[in-house]
């Protein structure tokens, strides 16, 4: 029994040194530049920028009751949800464009108050296993 705690503890030990050499050089992911570009044009389907024209909704809301979570109606309670961090997407048609921002800025902070708006934003459409993503770098208002 005394081996297999010696055999225990040994792989625990070097196992987390592992660990900490991964870590030792690495800056937290907002403190250094890097291209999404680059990653996207390797591992997704990217495009070069476009201009898409839809409205902005909580992805919440809108995936739990798709009739109830769109337009107007639902202004107040997509500006909440989206303020408390909850994903936000711009509808274009039948397709919802999970949205970030290009420059590393939360898309909720930029997107909340153009809830339940039709909003024409411009930046570089992503696709990766199904799901669709636009990292935003200019937003107008369309209405």
């Amino acid at each position: 029994m005394r081996c297999v705690q010696v055999v225990v503890v040994t792989a625990l030990v070097v196992g987390g040194m592992g660990v900490v050499r991964a870590e030792e050089g690495h800056e937290p992911a907002h403190e250094h530049a890097h291209d999404h570009g680059a990653v996207a044009a390797h591992e997704a389907a990217a495009s070069a920028e476009q201009t898409l024209t839809g409205e902005v909704v909580d992805v919440f809301c809108y995936l739990s009751h798709p009739a109830q979570g769109l337009g107007k109606d639902h202004a107040g309670c997509a500006k909440k949800c989206i303020k408390g961090g909850l994903p936000v997407a711009i509808k274009v048609g039948d397709q919802l464009y999970l949205a970030t921002m290009a420059d590393h800025i939360a898309a909720n902070e930029k997107l909340a108050e153009l809830a339940a708006q039709q909003v024409t934003v411009t930046g570089t459409v992503m696709e990766l296993d199904g799901q669709h993503l636009i990292a935003i770098s200019k937003i107008e208002s369309a209405n």
